[in-house]
Order: C-alpha cells, then sequence, then structure tokens
C-alpha cells in the first residue's frame, strides 16, 4: 500500500513540506499550489523584461523567472526590478543561472530566489564523459562545498531563497561517470548540493528534478521524496516537464507529467514549459492543478460514502503493490489475444474507442485507426457506463462487446442478442455485482468492469480458474488512479496477471483531455495499462488521437512524429516558436522519428538525449545538428538550417515523402 515517497497511494493526500519563504509569498506548507512562467525576452534589454515581467503576473503568475547567462544579464536584474516595483507590481522573482557563480552572486542583490543547476554550477558536461576515479569525485565534492558556500551564506543573510533545480539533460560528467543517466544521477547531484545548505543552517530551499520524458521526471521526484524522508527536512518541489513542445502534444505531455506528480499530492509550485508566449502557460498550469486536486479530494471515497475495503482508519487492509515506484518497468501480465489482437505481455497498449448501437465504423483519416472496439447501448450522449440485459442470448447479463479490428468492418446491434460475425472476436463485458449476485456464472473470457471496489473483496470468494481469460477495468466514480492502482493490486494478491484495460470519460475540451492525460498517463507511469479506451461526447476520430497522444506522452508508444521542444528564454539563440512550427510542418508526416529543437546549450544535447535528430543554437543565428548524441553538423547558417536537417533525416534512411509530393511525383512520371 504504501511507498517510500507518498504514504498510501490509494488515497493520496498533499505531501507536507516546509514553507519557503519567496518575497511576499510562500512556496510549500499549507499554502497554494504557485503558479510560475518565465520570460523570453533577452535579459538585457532591460524593458522589455520588465514589460513581461508585468505582463506575466497581470495574466496570473505569481513567480516570474528570469535568466542571467552572464554577469552582465545579472547586473541588469537591478534595473528590471526597479521599474517592476514602480510599476506597482510585487509579483516575486527568480534569477535562472547556468555555468557563471558570479552571476549567482550578483543576482542575489536584487531578485528573491535564485536558480542554480547542479549539473554547471561547478561541474561541467562535455560530448564525451571525463573519467574519474574515486578520488577525483571526492575532490569535486570539495569544490562544490568551496563554490557553493559563499553563495548560501549570502543568500542566508539577505533573505533570498534557493531552487537546486537538476535537469536530467545537465548532468556533470562527475555524476554521469558514477551514476550513469540515472534518476539515481539526478538525485546524487541535488543532494550534494543539499549538504551545502545543512551545513550552513539554511533550509529556505525548493527542488526541482526535470526532464522531457515525463516519466523520468515522475520517477525522479518520487526518488527525492524518498531519500528527504531519510533525516532531511521535507523541502517542497517545483515541478515540470521541460521541453515539453508547443501546442495540444505539449498539453499533454505536460498533463502526464505534471499531473502524474499533482495526482500523488507531489508539488508546490508549478511551471508548464510550452514553446509559446509564456502568458499562455498559465491558464494551463492554473487548468491542471484544478483538475488534479479535484480528482484527489477524498480519495477513494465519494459523496461520504463508506466502503467495506476500507479499515477504521481509513486505510486499506492486506494489500501490497508490488511495482518498482522509481523505474518504469510494465506490469506483468500474460499475453491474452481475441480474434486477431493480442493484448498484454509485451505487446504495444493499442488504442479503442466506443461506438453506439447501429452506429457504423467510421472512416478515419491517417494511420491511426482503433485497435479495439466498444459496442454499448446508451441513452443518452456519453452515458457509456448504462447496462442491459438482453432477452436471448448466451451471453447474460452482457453489456459491452469487443471486436478488434480489422476483424470486421461494420457492427450491427440486435435488440435481443449481441452477435458479431466474427464469432469467438466477441468479448461480453460482465458487471462484478451480477456474478456477487450469482447472476451469472464466470465466463472462460470476458471483461468485468468493476463499479465498486468494494466488489472486489466479494470476488476473491469466488472460484476464479487460472485457465480464465479475463479483461479487468474500472467504471465507478471515484478516484480512477487510485482505484486502478487498487486493482491492480487485488489482481496481484490473487495471482492473476490478467491485463488491465484503462477507460477514461471525455468530453472533448482542453480541460477534460488534460484530465484524462494526467488519469491516464498516472497510472501508465506507474506500467498500469494494457489497453486504453476514450469514451465520452468526444468525436470518433479526437478521441482516438486523444488516446494515441497520451500513449506517446507518457512514453510507451510513438505513433507520429515526436518533438522535444524547449520553452524560450533569454538564452535562445533562435525564435522557437516559429522554428518549431516551421520544422513541425516539414517533418510531422514522418513515422516513428523523433526531432529536438533546442534553443541553447544548457540542457539540449543531455535533453534531447532520446531524440532521433537534434537541432540545436550554437552560436546567434546558427544551428548545430545532432544524430543522438553526436553533433554531425556545426555552425549552420539558420536559413538553411531546415534543409540540412532535411537532408540529415535523408541520409539516415528515416525520411518519407508528405503525401502531396508524393502525388506530384507520380504525376509527373
Amino acid at each position: 500500500m504504501g511507498a517510500a515517497y507518498l504514504h498510501n497511494r490509494f488515497a493520496a493526500t498533499r505531501r507536507q513540506t516546509l514553507a519557503v519563504r519567496i518575497g511576499n509569498t510562500y512556496v510549500g506548507g499549507e499554502h497554494p499550489i504557485l503558479v510560475q512562467s518565465m520570460t523570453t525576452t533577452d535579459t538585457k534589454d532591460i524593458d522589455a523584461t520588465a514589460f513581461q515581467v508585468l505582463e506575466l503576473a497581470n495574466a496570473g503568475c505569481e513567480l516570474v523567472r528570469i535568466t542571467a547567462p552572464t554577469l552582465k544579464d545579472a547586473e541588469c536584474l537591478k534595473d528590471i526590478m526597479a521599474k517592476v516595483r514602480a510599476a506597482g507590481c510585487q509579483v516575486p522573482v527568480s534569477a535562472d543561472i547556468h555555468f557563471q557563480p558570479r552571476a549567482a552572486y550578483e543576482s542575489v542583490k536584487w531578485v528573491e530566489k535564485v536558480r542554480i543547476n547542479p549539473g554547471n554550477f561547478v561541474d561541467s558536461k562535455s560530448a564525451k564523459i571525463r573519467q574519474y576515479d574515486e578520488s577525483t569525485f571526492a575532490r569535486g565534492r570539495e569544490k562544490v562545498f568551496e563554490a557553493f558556500s559563499p553563495l548560501v551564506r549570502e543568500a542566508k543573510e539577505r533573505g533570498v531563497a534557493l531552487r537546486i533545480g537538476t535537469n536530467h539533460g545537465s548532468l556533470s560528467d562527475r555524476m554521469m561517470w558514477k551514476y550513469g543517466d540515472t534518476v539515481e544521477g539526478m538525485i546524487e547531484s541535488a543532494l550534494e548540493y543539499l549538504a551545502v545548505c545543512e551545513a550552513e543552517n539554511f533550509d529556505q530551499i525548493v527542488f526541482s528534478m526535470k526532464s522531457s520524458n515525463p516519466r523520468v521526471a515522475v520517477q525522479a521526484y518520487r526518488l527525492l521524496a524518498s531519500r528527504l524522508s531519510e533525516g532531511h527536512k521535507a523541502y517542497p518541489f517545483h515541478i515540470g516537464v521541460t521541453e515539453a513542445g508547443d501546442g495540444e502534444d505539449g498539453r499533454l505531455k505536460s498533463a502526464v507529467g505534471i499531473g502524474a506528480m499533482l495526482l500523488d499530492g507531489m508539488g508546490d509550485t508549478v511551471r508548464v514549459s510550452l514553446t509559446e508566449n509564456p502568458v499562455r502557460e498559465i491558464p494551463v498550469a492554473k487548468a491542471l492543478i484544478a483538475l488534479c486536486q479535484c480528482v484527489t479530494d477524498g480519495g477513494l471515497q465519494s459523496n461520504n460514502k463508506r466502503n467495506d475495503y476500507i479499515d477504521s482508519t481509513g486505510k486499506i487492509e492486506n494489500l501490497v503493490e508490488s511495482l518498482d515506484f522509481y523505474h518504469y518497468q510494465r506490469r506483468e501480465t500474460k499475453l491474452q489475444s481475441i480474434g486477431s489482437l493480442s493484448i498484454g505481455g509485451r505487446e504495444v497498449i493499442p488504442v479503442g474507442m466506443g461506438l453506439s448501437p447501429l452506429q457504423k465504423l467510421p472512416k478515419i483519416k491517417g494511420d491511426r485507426q482503433p485497435e479495439w472496439l466498444s459496442i454499448h447501448k446508451s441513452d443518452q450522449a456519453g452515458d457509456t457506463t448504462q447496462s442491459i440485459t438482453p432477452t436471448q442470448t448466451q451471453i447474460e447479463n452482457a453489456s459491452v462487446v469487443k471486436v478488434p479490428l480489422p476483424t470486421i468492418q461494420e457492427i450491427a446491434w440486435e435488440a435481443r442478442a449481441i452477435s458479431s460475425p466474427a464469432g469467438d472476436s466477441v468479448l461480453p463485458s460482465l458487471d462484478a455485482q451480477a456474478l456477487i449476485d450469482g447472476k451469472s456464472d464466470f465466463p472462460k473470457r470476458a471483461e468485468i468492469r468493476i463499479s465498486e471496489l468494494s466488489q472486489l473483496p466479494k470476488l476473491s470468494t469466488l472460484a476464479l480458474d487460472s485457465a480464465m481469460q479475463l479483461w479487468w477495468s474500472y467504471t465507478g466514480e471515484e478516484n480512477p488512479v487510485a482505484a486502478y492502482r487498487y486493482l491492480a493490486a487485488w489482481l496481484a494478491s490473487q495471482h492473476r496477471p490478467d491485463p488491465i484495460i484503462l477507460r477514461s470519460i471525455c468530453v472533448g475540451d482542453e480541460e477534460s483531455k488534460m484530465r484524462s492525460a494526467a488519469e491516464m498517463g498516472a497510472l501508465l507511469v506507474d506500467g498500469i495499462g494494457d489497453l486504453i479506451v476514450i469514451q465520452g461526447t468526444i468525436s470518433e476520430e479526437s478521441g482516438l488521437s486523444l488516446g494515441y497522444d497520451i500513449l506517446q506522452a507518457a512514453a510507451v508508444r510513438r505513433s507520429k512524429t515526436e518533438y522535444v521542444a524547449c520553452p524560450s528564454c533569454g538564452r535562445t539563440l533562435f525564435d522557437l516558436e516559429t522554428t518549431t512550427q516551421m520544422i513541425r510542418s516539414r517533418t510531422s508526416h514522418l513515422k516513428n522519428v523523433s526531432i529536438a529543437i533546442m534553443g541553447c546549450i544548457v540542457n539540449g544535447p543531455g535533453e534531447m538525449a532520446d531524440a532521433d535528430f537534434g537541432y540545436v543554437g550554437g552560436a546567434p543565428k546558427h544551428v548545430n545538428l545532432y544524430v543522438g548524441r553526436e553533433m554531425v553538423r556545426r555552425n549552420i547558417p539558420e536559413t538553411q538550417a531546415a534543409d540540412e536537417l532535411v537532408n540529415l533525416i535523408r541520409e539516415h534512411g528515416r525520411w518519407l515523402e508528405p503525401p502531396m509530393e508524393a502525388a506530384l511525383v507520380h504525376e509527373t512520371f
């Protein structure tokens, strides 16, 4: 039930932390989760930067971060802050420091918070990891104490908070040598700097553990929470997914990573990193916070209703999750087949959709086709849970038929029975209560829909033959993340490695999509889920697209071009928003290719480690191109860089002609 990072994963509550003062506000403790963003202007442009701080504050941003990459940038903070305060704006400001400790010492004079990156404040990072031994590694730790202690003392004297902000993409050579490209390396890097703060009796610290891979970010924050519980104070967390990208992809990736953490009660300040105007980040962050708080309120209890599986202390008894919370590993399930589709085991996670009675299979454009269908009776739009009882059928109490594609192309509903020309492709769906009440025998194969988790202990008393092919899903109204976790733990207690179907109701608007992404993403990050089905009033095509996009955002399946694109800031060497859109327009038709678009070298080469190709700002108006982690072309003029990227993809056999271009070539010949 418990995990070192969270007392009860079946009834998550907000992590209790120290309150850290930042100017006129606080992060952590009992204070509301704070929303922040970052300016994208050149910091040396004092008027533009001050104006953007005011613009963000007016949009509801509660903490603004400004990059200070050089000492000259840091010196400009004095005048920027004077203009902001003269305008009557008291929003706290944080300075973002990389590579130059001198910039940090200057910044601490003018702002309420300073962020340092343990990967580059003292140590360095190179293309090829330098070799160390234990003595040189220890000497590096001593250098951290020597360089960082004066800044800690200065911050303590001035009442300035510090953020120890580790990035997966900028782990130092020293940490990479000892720990590799792991979450352990991220944690140890941060704890070195915490040791300095603790030696100086300074506790006004916020931590961040960011990655462009939501799964890695979630695992790192979990591991940090666990490590801090071993004799350290519970410092608050700044949470986010860096380099999330733009548009709906960026929002869904943020929802998966940030949502998974918020749903576990982690997070005291949030930044959604979009490759867009930073003002647009604010409503997304606020919506995510509100959506996730709505889900977690009440844990596994809704409407003050008691449930049989919760004991008098409010804890769920006798269930232990056999999951690794800090390293992704998909839940072990047995491979099961229905028709032409295999589910579970190590098969890719399919995406399904629901159809109403008499509805023909919709014609979906593109390659993202439904791999699984739910046929249901519904008296009103969006109601996919109302059961029916056919009067003449061998599938007693069946309410849903499952048919994988492309077994059949058109499906019809018969009033007196459920049938399909595919025969054995039909999978009945049985409500657990019908089994408990003895109205139906356990079939040899079926989906068992759990509407109340109190049904599970009662099912334990029934004979569950190991030869049965059972799929399980949850259709109740309580917290779906906690409920599916409980279902997975219960199945483990019954020694049933059965596949689990993740269902989500979506009405199609942006907030509903983000909620589905947060809930399903939290479970996928846990390794739970063998099939996902989007239901509700969302259109068939949008529902399918959402399902595939959630899988891609959670890094468990790729079905379209993947973009890792950082948000802009004062360090950026080209216009990220327009460049990202331009590269997307030329490459979005590619299959199973990932492209990183990074504005500078701070996190670029590291965060794009999982990408196939990289487009990184190397100098003003010049771009470096990467294949994986290797720089293959340097200082290409920005006007030529997109063409060179396309050529690079061609050279590596990953290019496909866009459909329109292919058609034109065909007509020519």
